[in-house]
């Protein structure tokens, strides 16, 4: 669909580069996701599609737990989503501000619930976190070169230390 330029913007100036952070703020959303809807069928080589060959994995709210680069990626999330059956991922607040053209940084909040093989004798776990993750624009579009997941809370059966995770975190601006 066509829109008249002047009808969309009356009097106001056109900025071409107010327009192109919407639709880059859009295919930035669209790509967490995909990444989500690939976690919740169980999909690794889903996951790793919306990451850049560079990308940085850190499920441990910065305590140490980081993977970098694809393959290590590809690693890591086979061996997770090896664990469960099903799951699900909520996201929402999902803030986007751009460092430049072609970088960006993206606060989102998460509620995820899993279904381990091991159900009813292993518990599901829920998961209330933060995502800080970084996207940066491609030959190929936009893709997340930087994924931490700060975890709130969590009820898990796991023996899992999440003391302090998110407490130092700076707020968002």
């Amino acid at each position: 669909m066509l829109i008249n330029r002047e009808a969309a913007v009356g009097d106001q100036d056109y900025n071409p580069d107010v327009l192109r952070q919407l639709v880059d703020a859009e295919e930035i959303r669209r790509l967490k996701y995909a990444y989500c809807r690939a976690a919740d069928a169980m999909d690794a080589e889903g996951m790793l599609a919306v990451f850049t060959a560079d990308c940085i994995v850190d499920l441990s709210g910065g305590l140490g737990d980081t993977v970098t680069g694809i393959d290590a990626a590809r690693e890591f999330y086979s061996g997770a989503l090896s664990k469960f059956t099903v799951s699900s991922h909520h996201l929402s607040n999902m803030d986007i501000v751009f460092e430049s053209a072609d970088t960006a940084r993206m606060e989102s909040y998460l509620y995820s619930w899993q279904r381990y093989k091991e159900y009813p004798e292993r518990a599901d776990r829920h998961r209330w976190a933060r995502y800080r993750d970084l996207f940066r624009r491609t030959a190929g579009g936009w893709k997340q070169s930087k994924l931490v997941c700060y975890v709130a809370g969590e009820i898990t059966p796991e023996e899992l230390e999440r003391e302090d995770e998110t407490i130092p975190l700076p707020p968002w601006r």
